[in-house]
């Protein structure tokens, strides 16, 4: 007897531990379906129709039927919460007065307070401009026109990071925007296709035209504020759920929306066109999401190479501007620059500056003329001695042929003299140049209301004075 006991107790844990088991590891949509409906809190854009908007304090749009359809299969209970405008609709979420908006576009910014599903509906944005204006290859094909666009739409934190040139006008909705545009108070608009398109038809603004592409395209999703980031696996499976035919009869019956109060023929070709292109490219997307994502990641990686690249040449073209190619020293017009920059602060704070000329002559007696590769190791070896000999202070440059110049900042002529004699003893002690070339040195103190080239054409005279001394010497100009 108490073995048949045993055997229905151990009976009963084994029943009782597969019944927990299979409950833990409930399929998900299973466990979606089992739990209570749970109240969930939205904001919208409330003048954003026909995507989403609120009338007679009701919440209709396209973003409304996917609600509807979300609702049914995940049994989750959507509370509107109720706002004047989109600004203050992320406002909302992002101090959790509302735990998610149902279709915005995802960004940098907004990934700091929200949490995304799967994008589900897509839509291209487009440029509206006054009749006359002509077609706009996006944002690179506006110039100098003024954009208007509504506070804290993504595209303004996406033009602020890759046209921050355009100028920008924010504007508190796309219907506002729209008569604005057509008072002149600015050039441009950029917004929603089949918003865009449903407010020019029914203000009967018949002056404005699309022009143009606007990109990127909208990849609308759910926001949802981070703390509720629990409702984005619930969100994704229903999304996953609906069937194509569904979102294409939703397209359509918005779309059509659009079109029956169009005046413009040239507006309504163009708009039917552009709604059949992305009605292809909607149905096609979600074939090629991941191919997509591999190709702007190449892409920008490619980008990034070229940047560095171009960085890099622009720096080297920046040295090769202002130094010599042979000696690496500055070059002519580089010295000339700091010279004058030193006279300007000689001219505010009085504080003198001294100049410095060294010329090599080669010597009359050589029976051969001195080869290029000579010549140069001895100008290498001159501007490393230079080099060694000065201040850090101090700017040397090989000012033309075989005359370097030495600018002294801040320097008074007794300072300055033993430099060059110091100069002078290294230079003479070289045999590159004892064998090959005469050393003269002139030099120089700046003097009141003296400009670079009278300072220049002094020291000139003291480095003659230096050659008819016989060379190897330090000439003083008066």
């Amino acid at each position: 007897m108490k073995k048949i006991e045993m055997r229905l107790w151990v009976c009963i844990v084994f029943l009782g531990a597969s019944f927990f088991s299979a409950l833990l590891y409930a399929a998900p949509e299973d466990q979606i379906s089992s739990t209570s409906p749970e109240e969930v809190t939205y904001c919208i854009d409330p003048n954003w129709a026909p995507y989403e908007a609120i009338r007679n304090g009701i919440h209709v749009g396209i973003s409304a039927q996917y609600m509807n359809l979300i609702a049914d299969i995940t049994g989750l209970k959507f509370t509107l919460v109720k706002t004047d405008s989109w600004q203050q609709s992320l406002e909302y979420v992002q101090r959790g007065e509302c735990q998610l908006i149902p279709m915005l576009n995802t960004s940098d910014y907004r990934k700091q307070f929200l949490d995304f599903s799967i994008p589900y509906f897509e839509a291209p944005n487009v440029l509206v401009a006054k009749a006359g204006t002509p077609m706009l290859q996006g944002y690179s094909g506006v110039g100098n026109r003024t954009v208007g666009i509504v506070q804290g739409y993504r595209q303004v934190e996406y033009i602020s990071r890759h046209y921050p040139g355009l100028r920008l006008k924010l504007i508190p909705s796309e219907e506002e925007g729209l008569k604005q545009l057509e008072n002149d108070e600015f050039d441009v608009m950029v917004g929603s296709l089949m918003s865009v398109n449903m407010h020019i038809n029914n203000l009967k603004l018949e002056d404005l035209n699309i022009v143009g592409y606007a990109e990127p395209f909208d990849s609308l999703a759910f926001g949802v504020n981070k703390s509720y980031g629990h409702l984005v696996e619930k969100l994704n499976y229903a999304i996953e759920r609906i069937p194509e035919s569904r979102k294409v009869e939703i397209y359509k019956q918005w779309n059509n929306v659009q079109i029956r109060y169009s005046r413009n023929y040239s507006v309504m070709i163009l708009t039917t066109v552009i709604v059949l292109i992305s009605l292809l490219w909607l149905i096609s997307r979600n074939r090629h999401v991941g191919g997509y994502k591999r190709i702007i990641s190449q892409k920008n990686e490619e980008i990034s190479a070229l940047q560095a690249t171009l960085l890099e040449k622009n720096r080297t073209l920046g040295f090769l501007t202002a130094h010599d190619t042979i000696t690496g020293l500055y070059n002519r017009n580089h010295m000339i620059q700091r010279a004058e920059e030193e006279i300007s602060r000689f001219n505010r704070f009085h504080t003198t500056a001294s100049l410095i000329i060294l010329e090599l002559t080669p010597f009359q007696d050589v029976d051969l003329p001195l080869d290029a590769s000579t010549r140069e190791d001895t100008l290498k070896v001159v501007a490393t001695h230079c080099l060694n000999t000065v201040r850090e202070v101090d700017v040397v440059s090989r000012f033309n042929g075989e005359q370097f110049i030495i600018l002294c900042p801040q320097t008074e002529l007794d300072a300055a003299k033993i430099l060059a004699d110091r100069l002078l003893a290294c230079l003479m002690g070289h045999y590159l140049l004892s064998e090959n070339f005469n050393v003269a040195i002139g030099m120089s103190q700046l003097k009141e209301s003296e400009e670079f080239p009278e300072w220049m054409e002094r020291t000139v005279k003291a480095l003659y004075q230096s050659k008819r001394q016989g060379f190897g010497n330090v000439s003083v100009a008066q």
